[in-house]
């Protein structure tokens, strides 16, 4: 198995808006944590590096590429919801910085990318990106077939936001803030399913299961 490393990008919201399921969010993320960390026994010929970019008004690289082990719990300290939503933005500035320290992997087929945004509201403050560059980006991207981007959005219309995206329907979805535990056990699920398709030489682009 030539392609063994995972990288898996969470792009989070921490607007305003994200106040209500602070302790939601951070259990939610601490146990999918748990659940990527525990792979390596099932998937031991598999490597998983996980990082987390937050935003609100500005975008933060809390952790980068760092073995799911070996991260500290997220808390308090680190996720504090406040200002409005630059999601292109974060989309933007997260994707570019990953793309630009793994692109040689990549390149030469030893290692695939995993890229999931989730938001509760809609992009009001991005300065640096804007729509028609995300989706040029994500289809770009896409087709090399060894990258997936999946988006998850508290609003109704989640799946025609990620369609404006270029992200498929497939891997678009809707989730409610008050069940945010139960929506990253479902993206830990997920992952372990793409480990799953990969052990068998399959990289998917179809990564939320449903």
């Amino acid at each position: 198995m030539k392609n063994k490393k995972t990288y898996y990008l969470l792009i989070l919201d921490r607007s305003g808006s994200m106040q209500d399921c602070v302790s939601e969010t951070i259990s939610g993320f601490n146990e999918q944590l748990q659940m990527i960390g525990n792979m390596r026994e099932r998937f031991p010929e598999q490597e998983f590096y996980v990082s987390l970019t937050t935003f609100s008004d500005e975008v933060q690289h809390t952790f980068d590429k760092v073995n799911a082990r070996e991260i500290r719990p997220l808390d308090k300290k680190q996720y504090q919801p406040n200002g409005s939503t630059a999601l292109l933005d974060a989309i933007g500035e997260g994707v570019l910085k990953l793309k630009s320290e793994v692109a040689g992997e990549i390149a030469s087929d030893e290692a695939s990318a995993v890229v999931v945004i989730l938001t509760d509201g809609y992009e009001n403050a991005s300065r640096l990106f804007d729509w028609k560059g995300i989706r040029q980006m994500i289809r770009e991207l896409e087709a090399t077939s060894c990258w997936s981007f999946s988006f998850l959005g508290a609003s109704a219309d989640a799946v025609e936001v990620a369609s404006r995206m270029n992200i498929k329907r497939s891997n678009a979805m809707h989730y409610s803030p008050k069940e945010m535990s139960k929506t990253m056990n479902h993206l830990g699920n997920s992952l372990i399913e793409y480990a799953n398709a990969k052990s068998m030489g399959v990289i998917s682009d179809d990564f939320l299961k449903q």
